[in-house]
């Protein structure tokens, strides 16, 4: 077998597996995909989004993050005269929210440089085979289903803010849906144009249009400063054990990783959660979730060694006791994918990335809608723009690596905004704790506990409703079926032997290929 790739659509997953059959590796193959999901996933993320890569290398075993997260703008002199930044209430079905668009929500965008870069280090093919199959299905179009068709309505207002945004989303008049065929060429010159010499054509022509539309005479913070100053960083990855597993995830300056990092260091504390979907594991799990969110708050180092005790006690102290606490949060849609990718040679690639909802105005001639991430509420605690120019921003995304003692290889990760870090743990919880195969693994149903709130699928072998009940959680929102709120973990799995198998998460139009 050549490999095995797991992705948010069925022209996601192709793309890759494509390259795969073509002799390219996991990084190849990743990177060929996170270009195509533009065509089968048009609202998760785009170009112009921030992300995390994870690669493993298969001869030796090591495990690196490559970082290209967005950074926060305003190092160029000038200031806007009036910072384009409004919002924009979205209809959830039992809830509103308002998101932040325009110029002034862009933050310094990092998936083109990441990507690329990330391909010179760890790829075989050249980029313009690798970008081939991206710009066919752009070109030809996908005929979207109906999570799709979903995602898209949700995120109407955004997609026909602009005019350009109207020509891409509604070209015939009217907002495309699940069963209609969406193509984007533009994206397709755009992608051969990089893959003939990356780093020219976005400094020159890319760069140069970002800055005529998101720097201060548009209403924007970005400069070619921030362009400039922008680095893809290549670090090592934050480590971790459960149970006897080797964890390898996302470092800071990124959350995300520390967050599933103490949660797992929390339940490998209890030497038995019971019986999946039982009272004692759902209890144990929220209780773990609950003591993360308050070491986030705390500023604390949440998988600092030295500070660990701290946690663990204070999770012990919260067992037998009702998990209300702190009013709720208000927790954005997420949008953001997950491509994982194995290859033959056990060389393995996760990445997740986003664009938060997109900011409504797409780059000039290219087919990229930017990112909202400066209107990211989650991204801010302290208030909209209060990163620091040229930091980089902080991130709940976290591609992971879980290596058991036998020599299984796992790699894994999924979008969800702050439900990242709950769907992360209680995947791998699955995995390691029930022994589930890889597909009911994903597919399990999921809790997320939150400030007071405990979100619960209830579905299939799922928890009981009155089991959830008497958690005691200040309220309890129950799903009826699997949904997208909850995340969409994709993996993929390398056995001791070589045997190579993965799963798409549903939630999210997920998908696996096999070749």
């Amino acid at each position: 077998m050549r490999g095995a790739i797991a992705a948010g659509a069925d022209s996601t997953a192709e793309a890759g597996a494509e390259i795969l059959r073509s002799g390219g590796n996991a990084v190849d193959a990743a990177v060929a995909a996170c270009f195509a999901v533009a065509a089968g996933e048009p609202t998760l993320t785009s170009l112009a989004g921030a992300g995390a890569l994870l690669f493993r290398a298969g001869d030796s075993g090591a495990v690196t993050i490559c970082d290209f997260f967005a950074n926060a703008p305003g190092l160029g002199p000038n200031r806007p005269a009036r910072l384009d930044f409004s919002g924009i209430e979205l209809d959830f079905g039992p809830a509103r929210q308002v998101f932040h668009v325009g110029a002034g929500s862009a933050a310094v965008p990092g998936v083109i440089p990441g990507l690329c870069t990330a391909h010179e280090r760890w790829g075989r093919l050249p980029l313009e085979q690798v970008v081939a199959p991206a710009c066919r299905v752009l070109r030809e179009g996908v005929v979207l289903d109906t999570w799709q068709g979903r995602a898209v309505k949700l995120l109407e207002e955004i997609l026909l803010l602009t005019d350009a945004g109207r020509a891409q989303f509604a070209p015939e008049g009217h907002l495309v849906g699940a069963g209609d065929r969406y193509r984007l060429p533009a994206l397709a010159d755009t992608l051969e144009q990089l893959a003939a010499g990356w780093r020219d054509y976005y400094d020159d022509v890319i760069g140069g249009r970002i800055v005529a539309q998101f720097g201060p005479e548009a209403g924007g913070l970005l400069s070619a400063e921030d362009l400039a100053a922008f680095r893809v960083e290549f670090r090592s990855p934050l480590r971790g054990d459960y149970r006897g597993c080797a964890l390898h995830m996302n470092p800071p300056p990124a959350a995300g990783g520390q967050m599933i990092g103490l949660m797992l260091a929390l339940l490998d504390g209890t030497p038995s959660l019971g019986p999946h979907g039982g009272r004692e594991a759902l209890h144990t799990l929220c209780r773990a979730m609950r003591v993360a969110d308050e070491a986030r708050a705390s500023g604390d180092g949440a998988f600092d060694v030295g500070r660990l005790e701290r946690w663990v006690e204070r999770f012990r102290a919260l067992e037998g006791r009702p998990l209300a606490a702190a009013p709720p949060a208000s927790p954005g849609p997420g949008s953001t994918t997950h491509v994982s990718v194995i290859d033959g040679e056990g060389n393995a690639a996760a990445v997740t990335f986003s664009y938060g909802e997109g900011n409504g105005v797409i780059i000039d001639g290219t087919g990229i809608m930017m990112n909202n991430l400066m209107g990211e509420e989650d991204l801010f605690p302290g208030g909209f723009h209060s990163w620091p120019a040229g930091a980089r921003l902080s991130t709940m995304m976290s591609p992971t690596l879980l290596v058991t003692p036998e020599g299984d290889v796992t790699v894994l990760g999924t979008g969800g905004s702050n439900r990242i870090r709950t769907a992360m743990t209680q995947v791998i919880s699955n995995l390691v704790d029930h022994d589930l195969p890889v597909g009911e693994a994903v597919t399990a149903p999921r809790v997320h506990f939150e400030g007071g709130v405990l979100n619960a699928e209830v579905f299939d072998a799922g928890p009981r409703r009155g089991v959830l009940e008497g958690l005691g959680a200040n309220e309890l929102i129950v799903f009826d079926e699997p949904n997208l709120f909850f995340g969409g973990v994709h993996l993929v799995r390398r056995r001791a032997d070589g045997t190579l198998e993965g799963a798409g998460d549903p939630r999210r139009g997920g998908t696996c290929r096999v070749v």
